[in-house]
């Protein structure tokens, strides 16, 4: 703790701050009429320091999207240093340029200054998702040019009003403007609360004692940090989540990752800043898994030192989920890497989910358009078997029920079930995927379908199964296509679609696995006879009734007894194309 600090007022002033970030992104959900906002989630409220760093960030807010406001906020201070002009006390600035930090099209960054004396004490930054301002496809194609605003850092009016010169020029570029300017006016209204409450603490603790406070927030975390580096013995660590290679090792006091890409990868998938943003993602996963505190707190644009292979912006930025993607799979390595050594702080890569968006005309001539995600499983780590069908911290979504996809377009839901077989084989098994049948029920329609691909385990775990799209039509009979891969589509009344979303990847050997949580998988369905046999060596009688499961432990013992005592690791993985 920094000297002269009273535990007693960075307690208070830490207790208000999380509160007001807290209230900051509720305010905005329950206020917002986007999906993206007040569904999935997308959405992040924060405290940043006077260069940007992130202070503390609300316990509702997307993970991501607070380290990319850090990210857009560093960008706006050098570029209002570099043009010598100085903040104004509430100044309301906005940005959705990837250029300028942010993550992308949709994205909007609200900022305001704290001002005490000419000298900026702090920022309030609100993110939201606005799918309006991108006209967003699911497309992960670095070359596909996307429609919409962009917009850099500029000052847009004060923290209570934008003018309104900017909000006409969003409203006439939207499908739907009255949603759109309401949602950011709930974004205002979010930012303000959280303004009030930093101005007051200014007022009454002073900008040097908050200045303590806050350094003495970070220091914290760098200590947590500092006590994980330190079990990194042995030199650098090393992680390898397709298409990312990652390094890390300690300087003095904080890490330093260097990232790199597979031979014959394109090193354009990230941006810079949300490269970085991905890498101080995943630190914030780690250390927030022994202290659990530390999973609101800023701190890590000093703590960890991001070297990347890339320093200038894409010609075309990749747009769509394609940064999601990107952004996850690098975060993955970065845990791959801490796993080998410190298992107990990783986990096997989760899957990112299946994601559809349906547009069509009903047959009365009306349109409509209907974004779908299947969630996937989890990956497994050495607590325990991973989810069933979830999201991982990196995309923002909320799966949605059964109700709601038919209400929403023209479709029945045939089939929604778990899939068996999908999860990651392994001593913790990852969590297993979905199976969703939809029937086109009137009118024509046009479906995007980006399927993602395989997870793979760690320390002896095997990758899931991956991700599958079946169409079926009279016209064409059966399609097929495996993922990963981007698909699409035109529909008629009575195609029907079969989305298949993977499993998370295992952890460990699966022969390691204990035959009762075998036995107990097969009497749930969660696995066949066949996967049980051939990933964890537990076989099953023939010729049983049906639902029959008697095992034959005879060749059970001898299966298994062999493979853990001539197998490695190493020759489990290899041998994994074999198993498929």
């Amino acid at each position: 703790m920094s000297d002269g600090v009273s535990p007693g007022l960075l307690l208070e002033v830490r207790a208000q701050m999380e509160e007001a970030a807290w209230a900051m992104d509720v305010t905005l959900r329950q206020g917002a009429s986007s999906a993206a906002i007040a569904r999935h989630g997308a959405s992040a409220a924060g405290y940043y320091g006077p260069t940007g760093s992130l202070i503390l960030g609300g316990r509702e807010g997307h993970p991501l999207l607070l380290e990319i406001a850090s990210e857009a906020l560093s960008c706006l201070v050098r570029q209002q240093a570099a043009a010598g002009r100085s903040f104004e006390p509430k100044a309301l600035y906005w940005t959705n340029d990837a250029r300028c930090g942010a993550a992308g099209i949709e994205e909007l960054i609200l900022a305001v200054p704290v001002i005490r004396d000419g000298q900026a004490i702090c920022f309030v930054a609100v993110t939201a998702t606005h799918p309006a301002l991108g006209r967003g496809t699911l497309a992960p194609a670095e070359s596909l040019r996307q429609e919409g605003l962009v917009l850099p850092w500029t000052r847009v009016g004060d923290s209570g009003r934008i003018q309104g010169e900017f909000l006409n020029l969003l409203a006439a570029n939207a499908e739907e403007p009255a949603g759109l300017l309401e949602d950011i006016q709930t974004q205002v209204h979010s930012l303000r609360m959280g303004e009030a409450i930093v101005q007051r603490l200014v007022d009454t603790q002073g900008p040097a004692d908050l200045a303590q406070v806050w350094d003495a927030l970070g220091a914290g975390c760098r200590r947590g940090l500092r006590g994980i580096l330190g079990k990194l013995e042995g030199g650098p660590v090393e992680g390898r989540i397709s298409p990312f290679t990652v390094e890390i090792r300690t300087e003095e006091d904080r890490a330093v990752v260097a990232v790199g890409t597979e031979a014959g990868a394109s090193e354009r998938q990230l941006t810079p800043a949300l490269a970085r943003a991905a890498v101080r993602l995943a630190f914030r996963e780690v250390l927030a898994a022994e202290v659990r505190a530390t999973s609101v707190l800023g701190g890590w644009a000093d703590a960890v030192r991001v070297e990347l292979p890339w320093d200038r912006m894409p010609v075309n930025l990749p747009v769509g989920v394609a940064r999601y993607v990107g952004a996850q799979a690098l975060a993955d390595a970065v845990l791959a890497a801490f796993a080998e050594r410190v298992p107990h702080l990783a986990h096997a890569p989760d899957t990112g989910p299946v994601l559809v968006d349906l547009r069509g005309e009903r047959a009365d001539g009306s349109r409509y358009r209907m974004r779908l995600e299947l969630g996937g499983g989890s990956g497994a780590s050495v607590y325990g078997d991973g989810m069933t069908h979830t999201a991982p911290a990196v995309h923002p979504l909320c799966l949605r029920s059964v109700e709601s996809v038919e209400r929403a377009a023209p479709v029945r839901v045939l089939r929604w079930q778990m899939r068996p077989d999908s999860a990651g084989p392994g001593q913790y098994r990852g969590g297993l995927g979905a199976a969703m049948e939809l029937e086109l029920l009137e009118g024509r329609a046009e479906v995007d379908i980006l399927l993602p691909g395989r997870p793979p385990g760690l320390r002896g775990g095997m990758r899931a199964t991956g991700a599958r799209l079946v169409l079926l039509t009279r016209e064409e009979g059966l399609q097929e296509w495996a993922g990963p891969g981007r698909v699409t589509r035109r529909l008629r009344p009575g195609h029907r679609l079969t989305l298949e979303s993977p499993g998370g990847g295992g952890w460990a050997l699966p022969f390691q696995r204990s035959i009762m949580r075998v036995e107990e998988d097969l009497r749930r369905g969660l696995i066949t006879r066949d996967h049980s046999r051939s990933r964890y060596g537990v076989v099953l009688k023939p010729g049983g009734q049906e639902g029959d499961l008697e095992k034959d432990d005879h060749l059970t013992y001898r299966v298994r007894h062999y493979l853990l005592s001539t197998l490695a690791a190493e020759d489990i993985i290899a041998g994994e194309a074999l198993l498929d």
